[in-house]
């Protein structure tokens, strides 16, 4: 992040402190939120916005709950609208005024199109645009990897670290240790190489096994129509083995008026392997959005 980034603590509506970043002209006539994955925080987004910075907009970070610097919460909480919320909770403390896209990387984005069902009203008025980024708006559970998102073994963890968060706490980070030794001669998008960096991430085991659960369940399918009305960014790697590119193409077949950018070889860590990429079509969004506003102007 840049040397000017201001940090803020936001708290949620359920009093959860939320740590966000800000940066960028505090004048700007628009403003990009931009929301993290799944036991990343804030600044998986930093080397994107340091290739927008000069593009004239304010940004906006936050570590989402249990990530980060951000409070856990209760255990209860950790469900799409409560995240949902927490971003809208972010928005009415740092962005009280003003347009705003919305950038969501993979649970970022899932997020996001919660937070447009819940808020159908912000979208065309707050929303003027949004970026979805290697992301899903459901059927996580069909297909890739996902699948184990519903194996009975899937279900004996979640009851597990329920029973005893301390120990399964334990065994996440030894588990992270041996992945990472032993997928370190695999290739990067490699299961074993990726869940070793999961396992051994700070994030606690209760989030991540929380979070995981309602990845199982995600629907968010009737979230995406409302945003026909406003520019839409769909990008993922063509390589994604976690949340594969046919889930963009699934959001694209609802939003024709999107633009979906397929990046070559690219995985699901596309904000690490090509920021460059990613930057460049988030910098197309703006010029669309920025673009209407005029149109509507005149």
């Amino acid at each position: 992040m840049p040397d000017s980034t201001s940090r803020f603590t936001v708290a949620a509506d359920d009093g959860v402190p939320l740590v966000a970043y800000v940066d960028g002209p505090a004048d700007a006539e628009l403003t990009v939120v931009f929301v993290h994955g799944h036991c990343q925080d804030s600044s998986c987004w930093a080397e994107v916005g340091v290739q927008l910075e000069g593009s004239a907009v304010r940004a906006v970070r936050y570590d989402q709950r249990g990530h980060g610097r951000s409070g856990l919460g209760d255990v209860e909480s950790f469900t799409f609208d409560q995240l949902a919320r927490d971003l809208d909770a972010v928005l009415r403390a740092l962005v009280p005024r003003g347009p705003v896209v919305l950038a969501g990387y993979s649970m970022g984005g899932m997020v996001s199109l919660a937070y447009a069902r819940l808020h159908p009203g912000a979208v065309g008025a707050r929303i003027v645009g949004l970026a979805l980024v290697s992301t899903a708006a459901g059927g996580l559970a069909d297909n890739g990897v996902g699948r184990y998102l519903r194996h009975p073994a899937a279900s004996m963890l979640h009851r597990a670290v329920l029973r005893a968060p301390r120990v399964m706490e334990r065994s996440k980070r030894a588990g992270g240790a041996v992945c990472t030794l032993l997928g370190r001669r695999r290739e990067a998008e490699s299961w074993l190489r990726v869940l070793g960096m999961v396992l051994a991430n700070e994030t606690s085991v209760v989030t991540w096994s929380r979070l995981l659960a309602a990845f199982a369940v995600l629907d968010e399918f009737a979230s995406v129509g409302s945003l026909a009305g406003v520019p839409v960014l769909i990008a993922a790697g063509t390589d994604d083995r976690f949340v594969p590119i046919a889930h963009s193409e699934a959001i694209a077949s609802y939003l024709p008026g999107a633009e979906l950018v397929r990046i070559p070889g690219a995985g699901h860590r596309v904000l690490a392997e090509r920021a460059d990429a990613v930057a460049a079509a988030l910098g197309r969004l703006l010029d669309r959005v920025r673009g209407d506003a005029l149109a509507a102007a005149g």
